[in-house]
């Protein structure tokens, strides 16, 4: 969005619509899920959906999510939670080799990752050998014990931190804990600070350490294919969501990502929303750096964050946002930590 924010901290889409995401909202929480819905809540519908809109062929089509193929034997999840189906609710993948495949992210629901497991084998013929967790909020961890069969889970690569929070996060049920105990207990600890790979045998994919939108985020990289998962630590078109946020770190990290999309074909899967390139990349720094500017200036002046907040406009060149007021000061209050409370 452009302009500073309503009052009531949405853009009136449908007040129907508008109820709707808001009741979700409140049902979802704190974290990315309420997010979303909030975010969600600010647009109207042509703004939500541009934001899923495909951009490459589609393989496969569902309430919750379609696959997009972006490479060869590789595809990506494009999840469209607006809809009102949670199944997989974030963004994912498929990366196919001659010795196994890898699936990327646990999603929000078993069914989201069974979904996701059964495609693999319908478009490669082999089951998930190997599954990448990106970070620990629900949307992205829950649904792990989903692609379990009867031989067993794929092998999980998280860091010790997402494997650490996902197993105490909410909701907290002695089934959902049980059944992530199970589904870790093949688990590649992967270091917070080092690269490590998946040999596929024709293809070597680098998980790559970064922090930014948690303590902990791991993002998994195909050079050769020109292609990213970046989790959360990026979005499109929607404002990111800052709440375990360490924004100097997400900052640093955006930079490192983008500059890997400086190819013309490379494609990035965020988090949430359409594909990324490398105009929409740029669009993305230049919003974090906007949020950055604000902040220090508001923090400068001895502002609130809330007040820096309800002045806050998206710059009209970056294209429209999807932004709530709840968003935006999540995201002063964050800058406002590492700045120190003036």
């Amino acid at each position: 969005m452009s302009g500073p924010l309503p009052h009531n901290g949405a853009i009136p889409a449908s007040a129907t619509n508008r109820r709707t995401f808001l009741r979700q909202a409140a049902l979802a929480g704190t974290g990315c899920v309420a997010h979303v819905w909030l975010n969600a809540a600010c647009a109207p519908r042509r703004q939500r959906q541009a934001w899923t809109a495909p951009v490459n062929p589609v393989v496969s089509t569902t309430p919750f999510a379609r696959l997009e193929a972006v490479g060869p034997d590789a595809w990506a999840v494009i999840s469209t939670p607006t809809g009102g189906d949670r199944t997989t609710f974030a963004n994912g993948g498929i990366v196919a080799g001659r010795s196994g495949v890898v699936v990327f992210e646990g999603f929000y629901r078993d069914a989201g990752a069974r979904w996701l497991a059964e495609e693999a084998r319908r478009l490669t013929g082999r089951w998930p050998t190997h599954v990448v967790l990106s970070h620990y909020h629900v949307d992205h961890a829950s649904g792990l014990p989903g692609y379990a069969q009867d031989a067993g889970l794929p092998r999980v690569h998280c860091t010790d931190i997402t494997r650490r929070l996902a197993l105490g996060g909410t909701p907290v049920a002695p089934a959902r804990s049980a059944a992530l105990e199970r589904a870790f207990a093949d688990v590649v600890v992967t270091s917070s600070r080092e690269v490590s790979t998946i040999d596929l045998g024709n293809r070597v994919l680098q998980l790559m350490p970064f922090a930014g939108h948690t303590a902990s985020d791991l993002t998994l990289h195909d050079e050769d294919a020109g292609l990213v998962w970046s989790g959360d630590l990026v979005w499109y078109r929607m404002f990111p969501n800052y709440v375990d946020a360490d924004p100097r770190a997400l900052a640093a990290s955006v930079q490192q990502l983008a500059t890997r999309l400086s190819h013309a074909r490379a494609v990035l899967v965020p988090g949430h929303g359409g594909l990324v390139r490398a105009s929409a990349m740029t669009e993305y720094r230049a919003l974090l750096d906007h949020v950055e500017a604000v902040a220090r200036a508001g923090h400068a002046a001895g502002t609130p964050a809330q007040a820096a907040a309800a002045s806050f406009a998206v710059p009209p060149a970056l294209g429209e946002w999807m932004a709530s007021r709840v968003s935006v000061e999540r995201a002063m209050q964050a800058w406002y930590r590492v700045l120190g409370t003036p």
